[in-house]
C-alpha cells in the first residue's frame, strides 16, 4: 500500500472506536423502550444500520490486512481462512453454547426455542443465515446470524482481491443493481408474504442473505482503493454524516422493506464511513482516544452478549428500574463491562493462541489482524 504502517494503525484504532458506535446502534434495537417517546423509538428502531456499518469495515480492513500478502503469495488460503476462524470461533461458540443448553434443558424463560441438531450444526458451522427459516437464521445466540454471512464475506474476499479496481466497482454495481431489481419484484409480487418463520421472506432476503449482504462489503473493498489513493472527504461532512444518517433513521419506517433492507442506507451508511478517514478532524481524534479504542476492541464481544444480556436484565433488574431515562445507561455500563472482561480475560487470549498455532510461532496478533 501506498500508505506507511503508522498512519494505518492510527486509522484503524479510529475505525476500531467507530465499532463500538456501531455496536451501540444495535443495543438500541433491543432495547425495550418502555417509557420513551416516539422519536426515540423510531430511531432506535433502526440501529440494525449498524451491522452495514460492521460489514463494510470487514471489506476495508480484510483489504488492508490481507491484500498485499496474498497477491504477493506470502499468504495461502489455508492460513488466511483458518486465521479468520480464529477471529469468530471463540466467542461465537461460548456464546451459543449457553442457548444450546438453555434449548436442551427446556428453559423457556430464559430461551423458548426447542432444542434442534440441525439448527445447531448449521449454526455453529456458521451456515445458518443460508436458511430462509428465522428459527435458524436465528438460532441460538441471534446476533451471530451475521458471523454466517462474514464468513461468506472471508471465503469470497481471497478470490476479489485479485480483482482490478475497474473490475471490482463493475461487480459492486452489478450486484447493486441485481439487489435493486430483486427488491422491486418482491415488493410488487410477494410484499410481505411469509412462507417460513415469522418473519416475512424479504426479511431473509434483503437483511440476511449472504449472496445479498455481500454487497456492504464490497463497498468496504472499493473504498479502501480510493482510500488508497489518497482521497479524503473535507473534515465538515463528518457532523453532515451524522445528520444525514439520523434523518435516514427517521425516515426510513415509510420506505418499503426491501428497500429499507437494503440500499436504503447504503449511501449514507457510506459517506459515515469514509467520513471518518479524515486526518485531524475533532471525531477523527475523538474515536482513537484509548478508551473508545478499548470498547471498540471489546464491540465484537458486546454485539455477542448485549442481546441476551438485555433479556436477563429485562427479567431480574428492570422491575427494580422501569425508567428508560435511567435503565438504559445502567443497562448499557454493566453490558459494556462485561464486554471488555470477556475481551481482555477469554476473547483475546484464546484468538491469540488460536493465531498462534497457526502462524507455527508464539506471537500476539499485529495491530491490523487485531481490528479484522
Amino acid at each position: 500500500m501506498n500508505v506507511t504502517d503508522s498512519a494505518a494503525k492510527v486509522r484503524l484504532e479510529q475505525l476500531t472506536g467507530l465499532r463500538f458506535f456501531a455496536a451501540l446502534l444495535v443495543f438500541g434495537v433491543h432495547f425495550r423502550w418502555d417509557t420513551s417517546g416516539d422519536f426515540v423509538k423510531t430511531i432506535a428502531e433502526q440501529g440494525y444500520v449498524g451491522v452495514s456499518f460492521f460489514f463494510i469495515l470487514s471489506g476495508f480492513v480484510l483489504t488492508q490486512s490481507y491484500k498485499t500478502r496474498i497477491l504477493a503469495g506470502t499468504m495461502s488460503f489455508r492460513d488466511y481462512f483458518l486465521l479468520r476462524i480464529a477471529r469468530l470461533t471463540p466467542l461465537h461458540f461460548l456464546t451459543g453454547l449457553p442457548f444450546l443448553y438453555f434449548s436442551i434443558m427446556q428453559v423457556e424463560a430464559i430461551y423458548s426455542e426447542e432444542f434442534s441438531v440441525i439448527k445447531t450444526v448449521l449454526n455453529l458451522t456458521y451456515l445458518q443465515s443460508w436458511i430462509p427459516v428465522s428459527s435458524i437464521y436465528f438460532s441460538l445466540n441471534a446476533p451471530s446470524w451475521s458471523l454466517s454471512d462474514e464468513m461468506f464475506f472471508y471465503v469470497c474476499f481471497f478470490g476479489l482481491v485479485a480483482f482490478s479496481p475497474r473490475k471490482l466497482v463493475a461487480v459492486t454495481l452489478g450486484l447493486g443493481v441485481v439487489v435493486f431489481v430483486s427488491a422491486l419484484l418482491v415488493q410488487v409480487f410477494l410484499g410481505d408474504v411469509i412462507f417460513f418463520g415469522k418473519y416475512p421472506f424479504s426479511h431473509w432476503l434483503f437483511y440476511v442473505f449472504p449472496g445479498f449482504r455481500i454487497l456492504e462489503f464490497l463497498v468496504g473493498m472499493v473504498l479502501h482503493e480510493v482510500w488508497r489513493r489518497g482521497v479524503r472527504l473535507p473534515g465538515a461532512v463528518q457532523p453532515l454524516s451524522y445528520l444525514l444518517l439520523f434523518l435516514a433513521m427517521w425516515l426510513a419506517p415509510d420506505v418499503p422493506d426491501p428497500f429499507r433492507y437494503s440500499l436504503f442506507y447504503l449511501p449514507v451508511i457510506t459517506l459515515f464511513f469514509y467520513a471518518h478517514l479524515t486526518e485531524g478532524a475533532a471525531l477523527t481524534r475523538v474515536f482513537a482516544t484509548r478508551p473508545l479504542v478499548l470498547l471498540g476492541n471489546a464491540s465484537f464481544a458486546f454485539y455477542l452478549v448485549h442481546q441476551p444480556s438485555l433479556h436477563l436484565m429485562n427479567i431480574f433488574l428492570r422491575p427494580s428500574i422501569p425508567a428508560d431515562i435511567v435503565f438504559f445507561p445502567v443497562s448499557l455500563c454493566i453490558t459494556a463491562a462485561f464486554s471488555i472482561f470477556l475481551y481482555r480475560i477469554y476473547e483475546m487470549p484464546a484468538e491469540r493462541a488460536l493465531k498462534s498455532w497457526v502462524k507455527g510461532k508464539r506471537t500476539a496478533p499485529t495491530p491490523n489482524e487485531a481490528t479484522s
